[in-house]
């Protein structure tokens, strides 16, 4: 299945943080499940060994390989942990996305 949105978070997030704020928003947005298909980078790249350990190619590109998949998956979710200074708001990644 194609992904119908793009699932931004931070890696310091837990388990209980990631399921907790996409069931928070199913329940506050329109949507049927069967229909939401979530894009999760950490399934298909993993930017702290890209990006850090310079073990995984990619890292020239890696803005052109995201700014693919988010152009053509076309929704964004963001996952915060608190409203009162979210981590999620600290990372550089967010003003790419």
């Amino acid at each position: 299945q194609k992904a119908t949105h793009f699932l931004s978070w931070c890696w310091g997030y837990s388990l209980h943080q990631v399921q907790s704020g996409i069931t928070n928003w199913v329940k506050t947005h329109d949507v049927q499940l069967e229909q939401v298909f979530f894009y999760m980078c950490f399934f298909v790249n993993n930017q702290f060994r890209i990006l850090v350990d310079s073990s995984v190619s990619g890292a020239d590109n890696l803005d052109k390989i995201f700014a693919g998949n988010l152009g053509r998956i076309g929704h964004l979710v963001a996952l915060l942990d608190h409203w009162d200074k979210p981590v999620y708001l600290q990372r550089i990644w967010t003003i790419f996305e």
